[in-house]
């Protein structure tokens, strides 16, 4: 079962800002209200609102969450106020970059193209302590125009 403030906790903890820090020249505004970080705000880079996502492990796909068990929508679905999502592994040597607004458009665009050729084998669910989130995973080789990868400075 995951534990989603304890998840929370450690992607707020000073060695994952670290982390996502040696990718980037610039500094990272770790400084955001709560309001800020429901509508998807992590940190604030350059005057770009950007979302961090951080797997344990490295994978060849992205994991996007859809849909909640209690009707809410997922991330991926929801109007979020960020410009950039910045996904990421722990002890992984690059980040990809990608922009909000083309991710989502190929989500709303090729979910129906992306459940067509992979099926449902693709859906994970996650438990929670309230609720099950439900994700797809998305192989890279489908987003290969919609990322950039950036290594460690």
């Amino acid at each position: 079962m995951n534990d989603y403030n304890k998840q929370l906790n450690k992607s707020l903890s000073q060695e994952d800002k670290n982390f996502w820090s040696e990718f980037f020249k610039s500094k990272i505004n770790w400084n955001v209200n709560l309001e800020q970080e429901y509508n998807g705000i992590d940190a604030i880079i350059e005057k770009n609102n950007i979302q961090f996502k951080i797997r344990e492990q490295y994978y060849s796909d992205i994991l996007i969450e859809f849909s909640h068990s209690n009707g809410e929508k997922g991330w991926i679905n929801k109007q979020q106020k960020c410009n950039y999502l910045i996904y990421g592994w722990r002890n992984h040597n690059n980040i990809y970059i990608f922009d909000w607004n083309e991710l989502t458009n190929f989500w709303n665009t090729k979910q129906v193209y992306l459940f067509k050729k992979y099926g449902k084998k693709n859906i994970q669910s996650a438990i929670n302590k309230n609720k099950i989130t439900f994700n797809y995973s998305i192989p890279f080789k489908e987003l290969n125009k919609l990322y950039t990868i950036r290594n460690k400075n």
